[in-house]
Order: C-alpha cells, then structure tokens, then sequence
C-alpha cells in the first residue's frame, strides 16, 4: 500500500462515486441511518465498494460520512460512534482499497452566529470522530461537502489535532460560486483552508461537471495544494413520483475529464447521483497519468503574505497597492466606545468597521483594551460582531495569548495578529498560536532592551525574529514586519531611519507596516505631515499602513503614491520630506515675529515690559531659550528675588499654565519639550549657587557651591512592561526636572521587579509608570498591585499608609483617571500636570 502523500503532485488518483446513489439501488430506505450498515450489513457496503475499485476507483471513501455523534444522536446511535466509524474503515480496508480515505461530512451542529453551538461543542464532534478514524487505519482524512467555511476550518483544526494523516477538504459551492452558509467562494476556502493545515483542498457536490470546473480553475490560481474534485450527476430534479433524478451521465462527466485533468486537479471521483460507471468513465480517460502542472502560486514568497476573511483575499506586499488597515476600534482616547465595551454592547464596534470598510479599509484593526475589561471575552465577541457583517480581513490587536487564541478560534479567515516583538517573552507564545490557527503575524523592530537607533539594530531584530519564526513553523509570507514611526516632535532623524528600514525590508522581500499618525503625535497639521509621510513611505516600499481611513487626503496618498525603484530619485524625495518636516515644525513653533505664537493664548498673559524680569524668564521659558537663562536669572538674584521663589513663582506658574494650553490645543508637545529644557537650564543654575549669594555674575559664570541646595525630591520613572514608547515619559521627566526633581529613569518595558529594587535603594521616592498601549494596562496595574505588596505605600483609596513615604502615580494616553482609581493609584493627565501632582505630594510631606 503506497503512501498516498508520495503521490501528491505526480499522478492521477481517481476516487470513487456516490455511496447513497448506490444504497438506494440496493433498497435501502433513505430515512435509515446509512452508516449503520457498517454493523447490520457490512456486506451490502463491501459490495458497493468492490465494484468502485473494479471500476478503476484507487481511494475508496469510507461510508461514515454521518457518523459524528451529533449525526447519530439522531438515530438514538451517540454510543455507537465509536463501532460505526472503526468498522466503516474496516469495511473499505477489506474492500481491497489502494487507499482510504475515512469521511467526515458536517457534524451536524451550526456554529454561531448562524446556529447556537461554540467552537468547542464543533470542534468536539470532530476531534471524537477522527480520533476513532485514525485509530482504524486510513490512508488520509477526508472532510467533505462543507458549505459553511466557519465549519470546515474547525473540523480541519479538530483534525490536525486529532491525528498526523493527510487532511483532505472539499467544499460545496453554489451555482453562484459561493458556499452557502458563508458566502465563501473558492479561492478564500483554498487561501484560509491551507492556512490551517490542509493537505489537498477541492470541491465537491453542489453541481454538475460543467458547474465546477470554472470553480476549480479559481481555486487552482490561489493554491499550490493537490485538488480534489468530486462533481454530481448534473442538479437534481424530482420526478413525478417525488423521487429525486440525477440527469448527468457518464458520457457527460468523460466530457469534463480532460478539462479537469488540465487545470490541474490531481484527484477526481464522483458525487451524488453517480455509480461505478462514472468511476470507469473516468478511469479510461485519466487513469495512469501524471498530474497537469499548474503554474505556481506565489503563495510561499516572502514579499506576498495574504490574509483573508470569509469572503475576502488581501495580497500584502512587493507588486500590491499599499494595503489601507482602518484604525478606529480603539477605544484609546474613545469614551463612548470604551463605555459600549464594558457593558458589552458592539455597536459602536460595528459602526466603526462599516464605515472604515466603506471609506476603503482593505483591513479593520480590532483593539478592545479597556480597563477593568475581560479581553477574553470583549475580543471574541468583537470577532463573531464583524464577522458576518464586514468583507474586511481582521487584524487582531491584542499582546494577550488567551485572549488572542480565543479570538483566533473562533474568526473563520487568516486573521493578521498585532503583534509580536524581538524579546523572546513576546513571540514564544504566540509563534506557535498563528502556526496552529492559520494567522499571520506582525512583528515590531523592537526587543527587550528597547528600539534601536540604527538601521543595522531594526534589521539585527528583524533577522533574529525571521530565525524564530522559522523555526515554529512559519514562513516569510506569514511575517509583516513594523520599523515604527516614532514621533517627529522628539526625534527629527527619527522619520528618516524608519523609511530608510522600510527600503531595505522591500529589497529583502519582507512586507512592511507602519502606523503613520505616529509620526506627528503632539504636532499642529497633523494631517499634512501624515500623508507627506505615507508618500515617503509608500515611496521606500511600504506594503500596508494603519491610518484612520476616514481621512481623505491620507487615502488620496495611499491610492496615488507608488514605489520609487531609483536610488537617487529616492534621495531626492527624502531631502523633499525634510524640507516638509522643516516648515511644520518652523509653523509649530514660531510667528513671523519669532515667538511661539501660542504665547498670547495662555490663560494669564504676563505684561512682559511691567513685570520685567520675571516676564523675561517667563518668555525665556516659553521660547524653549535655555541659552538666556543663567544671566536672566543672575539679574532676578541681583535685584533681590530669593532663590526658591524663583522656582515656585515662575518656574512653576509658567509650568501650570503651559500645561493648560497644551490641554486646550493651544501649545504641543514640541513648545513642552523645549519649555522643559529652558527650565531645566534655569534649576541647573540655581543649583551652581549658595543660597545667599547675592554677588551673582550677569555673565552667568558662576562657580560650583561646596553646598548646593537639595533636590525637591526624586522619582523613579519608567514605562510599564510590555510598552516600548518613551516619549510620554521622557516629556514628563524633562518637567519634573525643571522644577529641581531628581529623576531614575528606569526606560521602557520594565518590570515589576525592577521598579521594587530601585525603589527599596532610594528610599521616599515617588514611582511614576506610563503606558501608551491599552494591551499593556494589565501589566501596569499587575506591576501597581506588585508594588503595593511589597513596600508600603501611600494609596489614595486607603487611609491607612497615609505617613508612608512612597507614593505610585500612573499615566499615559490609554490611562484614565477611572481605571487609576480601579487599581488604587494615584493619576496625572500630562506632563505638566504630573509635575504639578508630584510637587505638592513633596509639599505634602508624602516621597
């Protein structure tokens, strides 16, 4: 008996015909349970597959294609399962059969949301059914006429885990082309089919030859599996008894044969309403000979990874448009979707993603992080909402492994998973859950010890990443990878190295992905500055991007703009972004006059000219001038002003309404950063002089006290585990520095442990974690709880603790003040604000 898998792409296989058709003929009442026969007549079944095999049949299918436990429950027959389906195989091992193929039709049970069974309830039935199959002997599994894709991927991951055979799966198709249940048509099923592991993918009843064989020509253009083709008897009608009639003949199916034989179908057989003379018809025609080749799909090449829904194909990569995955389900910065979420409404959920699809989302990014919220359960549910209600493909956006399998379950495509990153603590679990459930993975340039600043460290992370993939059984079409747009506001080089990484992941036949908004976070005209970007990247080889798709001059860019082969033409385009970038931030910062402009919009407005030298500084500040402060604040000294009012007067004044403009949209994160650095400059140089050193040089040379005035206090700052961004964190340090605090900043994804350890060695330290990821607001809070644990602390929902001296404050954009109070912390909106909360902590003798 040959290894039916060594035949694969090499010869011809013909399969036998109808089981039923055959029953029928012999008597058998079709209100009966078929499968029984395997017990009460064994013999009638043998016989039918005798004369398939003298016919020329080389796979004989067992007669168990109703024998689930769901399907027999019917007939009282749930506790036979086990003898109906060993014998089934046994039978057709006796027939003499070259090879077996143990047959599974639908369970019986329709999935939700169509029916009322679970995954799991589905994916039982199958798992029981092949597990006793297996154990018999077959040569390979063949699951058949599925019309539901939902349901033919359950019972393909029920079978991969129930045994290591060869899973074969044909589906049912319409006279439109499409499954019935799920609008499937035949290139999707073969894309999501082969994605979770089938071996051999094809079509069967439904229709007649000439029905099927433009349907097996699609499908054929989408895979490089062996197909499997298995027409009718033409449609049935029913006669003037009530009795149904198949009106092909054999003649009609020797018409097809060659025609199949020539798109490349390798195992072809027959339906309902055919007999062993469909089987002869086709043996003398394609008996013995080799298998069409087709021309290859270019499914295994690195720079095409395709993801799909139940409806929909989505090519990402070299040679494809720009892939557009719509960004709006998150409920960051939302209050109205966060609010739907908790109560576990989706009808926000489903608003977003029509209107995403329809302003052309190729793609709908699904983020349902929401504090005090069961991702488990939000995820999933957001899932089975769009599933049958959008065309789009799902990119899950979770960092949880249960929740991302629970929704990787239950989503019936290729769904794409955001996302994984270098640090083997981040792709070690969820590797092997896009291997198993047929999912492409995002993968971010970024690892443990943060995103390297070169183009040589991302692509160090990208090729390490490559390796381990690799090695869980993925390939290059299942990676799309992020070099991240970091925020221009804090890195103007920043923009440049990530298109310059984008190039050289197309030139290594890597598909890329960015999120574009990243670029002008805390930046006036941010739409601007968002589509020149996507152009340049677009320009460099960009494969998709995430963006809010209901930006029309964003998705006129994505349409419009087209990879630059050119070298040189290239660095004309970079030096045309620079020059872009260059005038936005001139226009963020400056008037005609040279002062920000936002100056005259703060609540206060000083009278510069009356309240001399202290509007001086205040103007300093504001104009981000740190060059002028040591002679500005010499002469504040020199006309008597004491040391420590200056900071608590104007530094910090300036502090509190610089932040109430940035709250307005009045100021941006640029006029903070360099308001924070003018301030920085200013405690700098408080702190080079004797607290009565009155005798200040206006030239700011002052030299070093032997004793300089203590710091205000000290923090210890970091970004929670699992949260790579800093520039939240850095723009608040830069505060909390200006007004003479002294920071530990710990960096980016730090854990829990870290924290305790640096706060044990610093003791009446205040902690400071951010977090700009609602995926990681369950380790910010796991890391709150730690530390409460384990040192004492000063909680604002306890009296107790209120003499401790250490205090843990949380923030960031996906943090609210509802779900700081949820975990027992203490909360700041912004930088300014967390400067002004840390202050008066320290004034209230808590740090």
């Amino acid at each position: 008996m040959p290894d039916i898998q060594m035949r694969f792409h090499r010869d011809i296989v013909i399969v036998d015909g109808a089981m039923g058709t055959m029953l029928q003929r012999e008597g058998v009442c079709m209100d009966e349970c078929a499968e029984y026969l395997n017990i009460l007549d064994p013999e009638i079944i043998l016989s039918i597959h005798r004369r398939y095999i003298m016919a020329g049949a080389m796979c004989i299918t067992t007669n168990t294609f109703g024998a689930s436990r769901a399907k027999l429950a019917s007939y009282d027959l749930a506790d036979n399962v086990r003898e109906i389906n060993t014998a089934g195989v046994a039978i057709a091992r006796a027939a003499g059969a070259m090879h077996v193929l143990a047959d599974v039709g639908p369970c019986g049970l329709l999935l939700e949301p169509l029916g009322e069974a679970t995954f799991e309830q589905v994916y039982d039935q199958y798992f029981e059914q092949v597990s006793i199959l297996a154990a018999a002997g077959p040569d390979a599994i063949l699951i058949e006429t599925m019309t539901d894709i939902a349901d033919a991927r359950c019972a393909v991951l029920a079978a991969k885990a129930a045994c290591d055979l060869p899973v074969f799966v044909s589906c049912a198709f319409m006279a439109n082309g499409r499954m019935e249940l799920s609008g499937t048509d035949p290139a999707t099923a073969a894309v999501i089919l082969e994605a979770v592991g089938a071996d051999v993918v094809g079509m069967n009843c439904g229709s007649g030859p000439e029905h099927l064989l433009p349907l097996a020509e699609r499908m054929a253009k989408a895979t490089n599996l062996p197909l499997i083709v298995q027409p009718n008897a033409g449609i049935p009608t029913l006669n003037r008894r009530g009795e149904t009639v198949f009106p092909g003949t054999a003649d009609q199916m020797l018409m097809y044969a060659e025609r199949f034989k020539a798109c490349g179908v390798q195992f072809i057989g027959s339906c309902c309403g055919s007999t062993p003379a469909f089987t002869g018809a086709l043996y003398a025609v394609l008996g013995g000979r080799d298998v069409v080749r087709r021309a290859r799909v270019r499914t295994d090449a690195a720079s095409i990874v395709r993801i799909a829904s139940p409806r929909t194909v989505v090519e990402i990569g070299s040679g494809r448009k720009t892939c557009v995955i719509g960004e709006r389900i998150n409920p960051t910065g939302k209050a109205d979707l966060s609010a739907e979420l908790v109560k576990g409404k989706m009808s926000l959920v489903r608003k977003l993603a029509e209107v995403q699809e329809a302003t052309g989302a190729d793609c709908i990014d699904i983020n349902v992080g929401v504090a005090a919220l069961d991702e488990n359960i939000a995820l999933r549910s957001a899932v089975m909402a769009l599933t049958g209600l959008i065309n789009a493909p799902l990119v899950l956006d979770t960092t949880d492994p249960v929740a991302l399998e629970s929704a990787l379950r239950v989503y019936p495509g290729r769904a794409l998973i955001n996302s994984v990153n270098g640090d083997p603590a981040s792709y070690e679990k969820v590797f092997p859950l896009a291997r198993r459930y047929g999912a492409a993975v995002l993968v971010l340039a970024l690892d443990e010890n943060g995103i390297p600043a070169t183009l040589e460290g991302r692509l160090g992370i990208v090729e390490r990443v490559r390796i381990a993939a690799h090695e869980a059984g993925l390939k290059d079409n299942d990676l799309i990878f992020d070099p991240l747009t970091m925020a221009t506001a804090t890195d103007t080089d920043a923009p440049e190295l990530t298109v310059r990484t984008v190039r050289a992941l197309h030139e290594r036949g890597l598909a890329s992905v960015l999120g574009v908004s990243n670029v002008s976070h805390g930046l006036p005209s941010r739409s601007h500055l968002n589509s020149s970007f996507a152009s340049l990247a677009i320009k460099a080889g960009l494969s998709a991007a995430i963006v809010n798709p209901n930006h029309e001059l964003m998705m006129d860019v994505l349409r419009l703009s087209e990879y630059e082969k050119e070298d040189e033409a290239f660095e004309v385009c970079i030096r045309d972004w620079q020059a872009t970038l260059k005038q936005v931030l001139d226009n963020a910062s400056r008037n005609p006059a040279g002062k920000p402009h936002y100056i005259d919009k703060i609540t206060s407005k000083i009278d510069r000219e009356t309240k001399g030298v202290q509007g001086a500084i205040k103007d300093a500040i504001l104009c981000g001038d740190a060059a002028s402060m040591p002679s500005l604040i010499s002469k504040a000294i020199l006309e008597g002003m004491e040391q420590n009012l200056i900071i608590e007067t104007v530094l910090t004044s300036t502090l509190i309404e610089l932040g109430a403009a940035f709250e307005r949209g009045d100021a941006f994160l640029p006029q903070l950063i360099l308001a924070a650095q003018a301030m920085k400059a200013a405690v700098k140089f408080l702190k080079t002089l004797h607290p009565t050193d009155n005798d200040v040089p206006v030239d700011g040379d002052a030299a070093e006290s032997a004793n300089p005035p203590a710091t205000r206090g000290k923090v210890i700052f970091c970004t929670v585990k699992g949260d790579i961004h800093s520039i939240g964190k850095d723009i608040c340090i830069a505060m909390l520095e200006s007004q003479g605090i002294e920071v530990i900043d710990l960096g980016v994804d730090v854990s829990a442990e870290r924290i305790i350890q640096a706060a044990r060695e610093n003791q009446g330290s205040i902690i400071c974690l951010s977090a700009l990821m609602t995926t990681t607001l369950p380790a910010m809070g796991e890391t709150v709880r730690a530390v409460y644990d384990a040192l004492a602390c000063y909680r604002p929902d306890h009296r107790e603790g209120a003499d401790a001296q250490l205090a843990v404050f949380v923030g960031g954009a996906v943090v609210t003040e509802q779900w700081a109070d949820s975990v027992g912390a203490h909360y700041s909106a912004n930088a300014p604000q967390c400067a002004e909360a840390v202050l008066a902590m320290f004034a209230n003798g808590q740090g």
